[in-house]
């Protein structure tokens, strides 16, 4: 499905594709991150695993943190939750074109992206500056989403747990000190 964006929408995702292709700016957290409530309710007594922070122009997009029960350690087939909080303003559609772009550029094109791009449209809302999206995996086949809390859907989708969890864990996400720090947690 080839989604046309108005032009305004078009030049702010190029600006936010280049901007990935610039780069992240890792940052280990001087204080452990509060998690939100939805992290704790799933995980318990939480520990930060890794934190980073996207950055383009000097301009920060957002913080992220990845979250596991307290001395598990990441282990990927266990309890984990993706953290993202927003600095920006940003729509739904480039959120999901940014995301399946990624998911496009790790894995080369495939000839189900198309079904995964329509079951994250469900998960995914325009975003304000202060909000925040969970993800946590339900097994290898599932990805649990909360927007501010409020759970968003379940994405059923064969293997999406890894494949989305790339965007911000494979040898090719584009933080990979982000990477570096969750996975030297791994179990």
């Amino acid at each position: 499905m080839h989604m046309r964006l108005p032009i305004r929408e078009r030049v702010l995702m190029v600006l936010l594709s280049g901007a990935v292709m610039l780069g992240w700016a890792a940052s280990a957290s001087a204080n452990p991150a509060t998690p939100a409530p939805e992290v704790r309710n799933l995980l318990g007594q939480p520990q930060e695993l890794g934190a980073g922070q996207f950055r383009w122009l000097g301009f920060k997009v957002y913080d992220a943190q990845m979250f596991a029960p307290q001395g598990q350690g990441f282990d990927r087939n266990g309890s984990f939750a993706l953290e993202i909080e927003y600095a920006r303003k940003i729509k739904r559609k480039i959120l999901l074109k940014a995301s399946m772009d990624e998911m496009e550029r790790i894995e080369g094109k495939r000839s189900d992206h198309g079904q995964i791009q329509q079951k994250l449209t469900a998960c995914y809302r325009d975003i304000q500056s202060g909000d925040r999206i969970v993800a946590s995996p339900k097994g290898g086949n599932a990805l649990k989403f909360w927007v501010n809390g409020k759970s968003t859907c379940t994405l059923q989708h064969k293997g999406i747990r890894d494949r989305y969890m790339a965007i911000w864990l494979s040898d090719k996400a584009r933080d990979r000190g982000f990477a570096q720090q969750v996975l030297a947690s791994q179990k």
